[in-house]
């Protein structure tokens, strides 16, 4: 007997009571946490606590509340409020899962603070309306904006996950609910060189010593951008919630960076990141330029991709390894999805890396390679086929065709491609806007005779298996129309919605066009 009250006692001094008692019953406590987000839900009822104490003091103090400094109080006061909750009682979850949990604490903060004005201080619904509304100066939206999103941003998330509330949380709640032109305004003030058309999302700051955004550069919604220098080409985007945090950025143009990108880490006087134009680095991607970084022009880095410049944890003295070094991706690489790059790697122009590989060598140009640790596969001739002209035609009519099937379920009207030796076309009309009103054309050119530019329509989308001459470039903008060079990797005209379907389309294909204006 008392062999088994010993042992519950070395359990016990194991783990935690709470989850000890419930593992008596066969529960695990962790798991039933994760999963039914109780804990989160539950911690709502500081707010309303908080709430009405902050309103009473208020009243004491000021005779009366309503006061704008009172409600941006209020949510600064709830803000720290959520953080210390979240830090103190309430569990790890993954961070996406407190979206519903935001959405919770918005519903039940609503029906608080209904109940509070009509019932407890009886002052009636319209000076409710009041506080909340924008245009009469109210800013109690504010607290349903912490409700929303409290919960997101300061939750403990699991080892691995960015540490959101490492982000200047004050800067985003005041500079970063400014509208976007209101923000550039700002920053442009503070010594940024912003360009025209620049669009920069909601909860979205800048926290750089030296930053210059080129024209019609889109930032997205709730990205944190603290850098020592950021450059960002014209036409580049950035998806919502990335996060950059290192000494110095270089974005070139058209580089698309999706959402939830985490770009930062160890900091050096070496730590610096270079994206070539035209690349593309996709969702939930960790980049970590501890040392310089430098990805080419129309690199594809995949999904949950995973670039390290450093190695180290265990004491180098002890004799564990410790490495740090930098990484080149040079133009034209592909990673598919969950490709792990070590330190100390450069990576051949026009290489493929298989999916799931790791990358701890050197990958010479234009060969594929796979595996852990990744080994080379094949090389020039063996994996890069070499296309007679006359296939290049078929696989161009075959573009067409999928294309005008595209369009057909975006509800575009299309009549039957013409599937031609020497040119391969169709005739379109949007579903709206100016060109639904009036016949369009795309059309594939193989040759580069009068007899087939005859076939050239007003209004046309002209993709030339051949180079095109400045002159003939200038000639088709001046008619109205948009031109797409395969041989020079380039395309022109104004950009317009449907240009740019027409440039994503054969983007699908491999074929990274850079915008020439």
């Amino acid at each position: 007997m008392m062999h088994g009250n010993r042992n519950i006692l070395q359990r016990r001094g194991r783990h935690p009571p709470h989850q000890y008692l419930l593992e008596i019953g066969g529960i695990d406590l962790e798991e039933f946490i994760r999963n039914s987000r109780a804990y989160a839900i539950a911690a709502w009822i500081l707010m309303p606590i908080i709430t009405v104490v902050f309103e009473w003091v208020w009243t004491i103090i000021f005779s009366s509340s309503q006061y704008v400094l009172k409600n941006v109080i209020l949510f600064l006061l709830l803000l720290v409020v959520i953080n210390l909750s979240f830090k103190s009682f309430v569990p790890r979850y993954k961070r996406g899962r407190m979206l519903t949990v935001g959405l919770f604490w918005l519903v039940l903060f609503i029906i608080f603070d209904v109940i509070y004005y009509e019932y407890l201080l009886l002052i009636g619904s319209n000076t409710l309306w009041v506080e909340y509304n924008w245009f009469l100066g109210g800013l109690r939206w504010l607290v349903l904006l912490a409700m929303l999103l409290g919960p997101f941003f300061m939750v403990r998330t699991h080892v691995g996950d960015p540490d959101l509330f490492s982000m200047p949380i004050g800067k985003m709640a005041t500079i970063g609910l400014l509208p976007s032109s209101l923000k550039i305004a700002y920053y442009r003030r503070k010594g940024a060189e912003i360009g025209e058309g620049v669009s920069i999302g909601p909860l979205s700051i800048l926290d750089c010593k030296k930053a210059v955004i080129g024209d019609f550069a889109e930032i997205g919604m709730a990205c944190m951008i603290r850098a020592n220098e950021f450059v960002m080409g014209k036409y580049s985007n950035l998806g919502m919630l990335v996060i950059i945090d290192t000494h110095k950025v270089v974005i070139g143009e058209e580089v698309t960076i999706q959402e939830q990108v985490y770009i930062g880490g160890l900091k050096t006087d070496k730590s610096e990141i270079e994206i070539g134009d035209l690349s593309m680095i996709f969702a939930q991607s960790v980049i970590n330029p501890t040392h310089p970084i430098k990805i080419g022009k129309r690199v594809g880095i995949g999904g949950s991709n995973f670039l390290f410049t450093h190695g180290t944890w265990q004491p180098i003295l002890d004799g564990f390894p410790v490495a740090f070094g930098p990484i080149t991706i040079e133009d034209g690489v592909w990673f598919p999805w969950r490709v792990f790059v070590l330190p100390n790697v450069n990576i051949g122009k026009e290489a493929t890396i298989g999916a799931g590989s790791v990358i701890n060598r050197d990958i010479p140009a234009r060969s594929l390679a796979a595996g852990v640790p990744a080994k080379v596969l094949r090389t020039g001739d063996e994996y890069i086929k070499k296309y007679s002209d006359a296939e290049k035609r078929n696989i161009l009519r075959n573009v067409l065709t999928e294309f005008v099937g595209y369009l057909r379920i975006e509800d575009w009207n299309v009549e039957d491609s013409e599937l031609e030796d020497s040119y391969a076309s169709a005739v379109f009309r949007t579903p709206r806007g100016p060109s639904s009103k009036i016949d369009n054309q795309v059309i594939f050119l193989f040759e580069d005779t009068e007899e087939v530019w005859s076939k050239v329509r007003d209004r046309a989308f002209v993709i030339t298996l051949f180079s095109l001459g400045e002159s003939k470039t200038v000639e088709i903008e001046q008619d109205g129309s948009w031109w797409f060079d395969l041989e020079n990797s380039t395309w022109g005209g104004k950009r317009t919605k449907v240009s740019l379907v027409v440039n994503a389309w054969l983007s699908r294909y491999g074929h990274w066009l850079k915008y020439t204006r």
